[in-house]
Parts: structure tokens; sequence; C-alpha cells
């Protein structure tokens, strides 16, 4: 990115809009595979209809995997740790060999975030971040009217923004 003006930037001029997404029928196996795989927190949650419907993240599933498990202090059991960007922090969860052959059998919408934090395409960058620090998160969604998902916006972005203005 050339040195912009940073008044002049919009969501659709930092967003990333090759997003990788699932759909609410996936399961959580293949949502977590995803998200190790491409390196990602979450991933937008897409219906058949092209709509954004949710969010699942890493979190989502370790934590209903702790909520759901009667098997977690079993001697099958394994600390898992993951940097939960919400609260800042590195968290600890008790994953189960058991548990984790039962996300094969848990659909993303059972577990997905359904309340949306978004901005429109043409909302100015400032008001981007602002959101983000008004919500106390660390990714928006950039969505049409419709819900359609043009793409998203994390801190990470704003990152490079500020390494391609020096």
């Amino acid at each position: 990115m050339a040195n912009p003006e940073r008044s002049a930037l919009h969501a659709r001029d930092i967003m990333q809009s090759d997003v990788v997404t699932v759909a609410p029928t996936d399961n959580l196996q293949d949502a977590l595979n995803l998200i190790t795989e491409n390196h990602v927190t979450g991933l937008p949650v897409i219906d058949t209809k092209s709509r954004c419907v949710g969010v699942v993240t890493a979190s989502d599933i370790l934590n209903f995997e702790q909520e759901h498990s009667e098997f977690a202090q079993e001697a099958n059991s394994d600390m898992a740790r993951h940097f939960d960007p919400e609260r800042q922090r590195w968290e600890s969860v008790r994953v189960s060999s058991f548990a984790l052959e039962e996300f094969a059998e848990v659909p993303v919408s059972e577990v997905m975030t359904r309340e949306l934090i978004s901005v429109g395409p043409d909302v100015s960058a400032s008001q981007v971040a602002q959101t983000m620090l008004d919500e106390e998160v660390h990714r928006v969604l950039v969505l049409d009217g419709d819900q359609r998902l043009f793409g998203i916006i994390t801190a990470f972005d704003f990152v490079r923004l500020w390494a391609d203005l020096k």
C-alpha cells in the first residue's frame, strides 16, 4: 500500500478480502482444522444464501469442549493452550481425546457467536478502530446491508497500515 492519507482510508481499503469461512452445518473438527491450518483465531460462518450468520473462534470451540466434556478430568486429557485475543492473554483448557472425536458430531451453529460486530465497506478506518476499541474486539467483519461478507479487519491490519505509512 502506498502512503495514502490515513483520514482518507475506509474499511474496504484495509480489509482482507480473501477470508476463510465455514458453514453453520460444518462440524467443529473441520472448523478447528481450518483455524489451525490458516493460522487464524476465528472464522465467519456463511449460510447457503451467502449471508454471514455468525463467527466461530478457537476460544468458542475449546470453551465448548471444556463445558461439555464429563471426561475432562480423566487421565486421557491434556492441557491445550491458546491465545485469547479478546482477553489479551494465554488460556489453558483441558481437552480430552474423547471430546476431540466428538467434535466431528457437533455443528458449528451450536457453538458460533451470532452477535456480529461489523462495519460497512465505506466506514472510515478511524471509525473501524473506534468500533474495535468500543467493543473490545480484535476483529470486525465488513458486511453489506444484506449481511454479505466483503472482508475482515483485524488488529494486525492496523499494524500493517502503520508499518506502510512510515
